[in-house]
């Protein structure tokens, strides 16, 4: 019993750590490491004309731990609280759930506060000024581990290597125009979809290919950037 109880501490202990992580953070990572970033080259929000809509999801992945912590960033756009701090939201991606992101100028009629549709903890708002802006957006982890060494990176559950960083997530978006009610979709770089575990070869002699092996290893965590 003394030891389920240390156990269940420990569990307990660990979940703290990363809330409070994510918790105390207010910044974006100032990280050039690839296993951290994901990167839109476009978004816009112009009063009574277009915003911007992300979706960031956890899709379970086999390779995911079951929290994520993100921080996306809004690049060369004027917002409401126009600092480091006021051009990010951050928050913790749990398996399973889709967040979602709207860089909307302040004064719009509907995305606002005042709407319950947009208060929920799932429901973030970058607000921008009430002029037109164009830029890019940028998203990092919370996590640090990424930015180790590849065998450094996973955090073994059971026998499986599990990983926080971006490549665990799929990452959508689109700018919006409302008055005809279409758009155009974003393309995130650095997501679930530029990402691959390395193939299926299984010879284990080699892991460089040397000797004309052409069925070397992969390299260890090859594909988790």
């Amino acid at each position: 019993m003394k030891q389920f109880t240390k156990i269940m501490l420990l569990l307990l202990f660990g979940f703290a750590v990363l809330a409070q992580s994510v918790q105390a953070q207010t910044t974006a990572a100032d990280t050039r490491f690839s296993s951290r970033l994901a990167f839109s080259p476009y978004a816009q929000a112009v009063p009574n004309d277009s915003y911007t809509f992300i979706g960031v999801t956890h899709p379970s992945l086999d390779t995911a731990l079951t929290q994520i912590g993100v921080a996306l960033e809004v690049i060369d756009m004027t917002t409401t609280l126009n600092s480091a701090a006021g051009r990010v939201q951050i928050f913790t991606v749990d398996a399973g759930e889709t967040h979602r992101v709207f860089v909307v100028n302040q004064s719009h009629s509907t995305i606002n506060t005042s709407s319950s549709s947009f208060t929920d903890a799932r429901t973030h708002l970058i607000n921008t000024v009430d002029s037109a802006q164009f830029g890019a957006v940028r998203i990092t982890t919370v996590s640090e581990r990424p930015e180790l060494a590849a065998a450094s990176r996973s955090v073994l559950v059971g026998s499986t290597s599990k990983f926080d960083n971006l490549a665990q997530l799929n990452i959508w978006g689109i700018v919006f125009i409302e008055s005809s009610g279409t758009g155009f979709a974003m393309e995130f770089v650095g997501d679930a979809q530029d990402s691959t575990l390395g193939g299926t070869l299984t010879t284990i002699d080699s892991t460089l290919g040397e000797d004309g092996d052409a069925n070397a290893i992969t390299r260890p965590v090859r594909g988790i950037n």
